[in-house]
């Protein structure tokens, strides 16, 4: 069974009124194996609390995204289609996967964006020139991008790493 699949029937035990711990024993009970798996899955859903108090901000950040990559595009007009343009389209579509897997809420990207953001932004900055408005725009958003990546990762899922659940001292997975 896939991440998507595990993810939606957590979710829908999670909307019944099952508790996250008590989802996580009936899906370990059925595969012991899979521990990591349903406690990652578990970790990325925000609670409905927290889903709520970071809705607004999570939004910004989607359509942030979405403008990140408008830019990208714009910053590297005119393009010169005599030199490798498979790196424009990776900036670009990176973001907008970025950007469904934010407005979808999934817990699990956060980090990564962030990270993916922030190496871009350091490298944005070593190599850029500041020719046009689009530069210096694309600079402000991934600014941006990245200090609301890290942070609704920080507060909204607390339970996860960067690469999977969080542990106690005695290996038991914070949900």
């Amino acid at each position: 069974m896939g991440l998507l699949a595990i993810s939606n029937e957590i979710s829908a035990d999670l909307e019944i009124g099952l508790s996250r711990e008590k989802v996580f024993k009936k899906y370990v009970q059925s595969n012991p194996a899979g521990a990591t798996k349903y406690a990652y899955c578990i970790a990325s859903i925000p609670t409905p609390a927290l889903r709520k108090q970071y809705l607004t901000l999570n939004a910004l950040l989607s359509l942030l995204l979405v403008v990140y990559a408008v830019l990208n595009v714009l910053a590297e007009l005119p393009i010169n289609l005599n030199e490798p343009t498979i790196f424009i389209l990776i900036k670009t579509v990176v973001p907008l996967v970025f950007a469904y897997f934010t407005f979808r809420f999934h817990g699990g990207v956060y980090r990564l964006l962030g990270l993916w953001c922030l190496y871009d932004l350091f490298e944005s900055i070593l190599l850029a020139e500041m020719s046009s408005i689009a530069v210096a725009l694309k600079l402000l958003v991934l600014f941006f991008v990245t200090v609301l990546a890290f942070f609704i990762a920080r507060k909204a899922f607390p339970n996860l790493k960067l690469l999977g659940p969080k542990q106690d001292s005695n290996g038991n997975y914070f949900l």
